[in-house]
C-alpha cells in the first residue's frame, strides 16, 4: 500500500512537471537583449522587433550619412595633396641648373606639381579649404557613429516596450476652465479679479 502511494505521487508530479514544462514553452518571450545583439547588423533589431517601417529611416540615414562621409573626405585628400604639393615647392618655383652645353646658368619655372587646385589658389586658401573638409569628414564620421548606436538603442528600447499594453481609451483632453477667487482672498489683496482664467488637463487611461 505504501508502496502504491509513492508511485502515484511520482507518477503525478512527473504529469505536474511536464505540463508546467510545455506551458512554459509555450510562451514565447521576446529578448531585448537578442535585440541588441541583432541590432549589431543595421536593421536586424528593427526586423526582429517587427517595426519595418522604420527601416527606410535606418538605411537612409546612414545612405545620407556615408555620402557626406565619402565626399568630404575625397576633397579633404584632394586639397591636402595640393597644399603640401606648393609647401614642397613644386609649384611656380624658380629653378636655376647649370647647362653645360651653354657653359651658362639657365632658370627655369619648376612645374612638377600637375595640381588645377595649386595653380588656382593660394597656400592659404588651400590650407582654409583643407582644414574646412577635414572637419566635415570628421564629423561626419562621429555622426555616422552616433546613428549607429542611435538604432541599437532604438531597438533595445522598443523591445522592452513590446509587450506593453496601451489602453485604448487612453485620451488626452484640454478645456477652459473659471475659478472663483474665495472671498478671504480678495480681502487680503484689494483689488483682485473674482475670476481665474487658465486650461484644465485631464489624462485617462
Amino acid at each position: 500500500m505504501i508502496v502504491y502511494s509513492i508511485s502515484i505521487g511520482y507518477s503525478s508530479s512527473i504529469y505536474a512537471q511536464n505540463n508546467i514544462t510545455t506551458d512554459s514553452t509555450s510562451v514565447v518571450v521576446h529578448s531585448p537583449k537578442k535585440a541588441t545583439y541583432l541590432a549589431l547588423i543595421p536593421g536586424a533589431g528593427q526586423i526582429y522587433n517587427k517595426k519595418y517601417w522604420k527601416l527606410p529611416i535606418v538605411y537612409s540615414g546612414f545612405a545620407v550619412i556615408g555620402y557626406f562621409a565619402v565626399t568630404n573626405r575625397s576633397e579633404y585628400l584632394k586639397y591636402n595633396e595640393a597644399y603640401i604639393c606648393t609647401l614642397n615647392g613644386e609649384e611656380n618655383n624658380l629653378v636655376t641648373n647649370y647647362d653645360s652645353s651653354q657653359d651658362a646658368f639657365i632658370s627655369d619655372i619648376n612645374t612638377k606639381c600637375c595640381s588645377d587646385l595649386a595653380r588656382k589658389y593660394t597656400n592659404e586658401q588651400l590650407k582654409s579649404a583643407r582644414d574646412y573638409y577635414r572637419r566635415n569628414m570628421e564629423l561626419s564620421y562621429i555622426i555616422l557613429v552616433a546613428w549607429y548606436g542611435l538604432q541599437i538603442l532604438d531597438a533595445t528600447v522598443d523591445a522592452h516596450l513590446y509587450n506593453w499594453e496601451v489602453n485604448e481609451n487612453l485620451s488626452l483632453r484640454v478645456e477652459p476652465t473659471i475659478q472663483q477667487i474665495p472671498s478671504q482672498v480678495q480681502q487680503i489683496i484689494p483689488g483682485s479679479s473674482l475670476n481665474l482664467n487658465g486650461f484644465k488637463v485631464t489624462v485617462s487611461f
